[in-house]
């Protein structure tokens, strides 16, 4: 129950000391420690710069959301187990991103298969943003093309 504790305080500094925010090419990938903390995490995140941001200097300094921060330039792998596409909706299509966990058994006997089946809701555009663009956003390969009208 306390694998995402360490990136959540991690990623919480990051933003909210404008680390992100000066540094707006740098990509975090939080890989094997799931995502279905991430749409609560966001939420925590604006709520605090909304308490706080009054009072604190750094956080007024920060030209974005907190939340914002995280769809900009955090990419992170839910496990197959989890609600790929709830996740997804909550949060932003471009955070996460397709895992099988390979080699390892946490990825069950068809992590794909899982991964299709829980984001049937999803169109064309996310689920090619989960199954490739992101990742090659996150390694820098690639950015994802803008939807023409």
């Amino acid at each position: 129950m306390a694998i995402p504790h360490g990136p959540m305080q991690a990623l919480a500094m990051l933003i909210l000391d404008g680390v992100l925010d000066r540094f707006e090419s740098l990509k975090i990938g939080v890989i094997e420690l799931g995502a279905s903390w991430v749409p609560g995490f966001m939420r925590q995140l604006d709520s605090a710069l909304e308490a706080f941001g009054r009072h604190e200097t750094r956080l007024q300094q920060l030209s974005l959301k907190p939340s914002e921060y995280v769809r900009r330039q955090v990419r992170v792998t839910p496990y197959p187990t989890e609600p790929a596409g709830w996740i997804i909706e909550q949060s932003a299509p471009e955070i996460c991103m397709f895992s099988s966990d390979y080699p390892h058994l946490e990825g069950g006997r068809n992590p794909y298969g899982r991964f299709t089946r829980s984001t049937t809701e999803l169109d064309e555009r996310t689920l090619d943003r989960f199954f490739r663009a992101n990742f090659e956003d996150l390694l820098g390969v690639v950015v994802f093309p803008q939807q023409s009208n």
